[in-house]
């Protein structure tokens, strides 16, 4: 299989993945919601509106992870590369 391919199918992945996904929670919801009176909207609001909440705390959690590393860069970076004359002088 050449690396092209290789790639093409990786990128096909996800979105298939998201849609198979997207049909079988709603097969679920139509099946919960034969099985019990609301299990549609349980079914819905657990493989739905939880998996999007954790993926919205973990993107969060990675900017502002990556924004304290920007910063504790740029603050090496400094030190590094300031003038520190200031300090010895007394």
């Amino acid at each position: 299989m050449s690396r092209v391919w290789k790639h093409f199918l990786k990128n096909l992945a996800w979105p298939v993945g998201v849609a198979a996904y997207i049909i079988a929670v709603a097969f679920g919801a139509v099946y919960a919601d034969t099985v019990f009176k609301g299990g549609g909207l349980a079914v819905t609001s657990v493989f739905v509106v939880l998996p999007i909440i954790v993926y919205l705390v973990r993107d969060m959690w990675r900017d502002a992870k990556e924004k304290v590393e920007h910063e504790n860069q740029l603050l090496l970076h400094r030190i590094k590369y300031s003038d520190n004359s200031d300090l010895y002088e007394k």
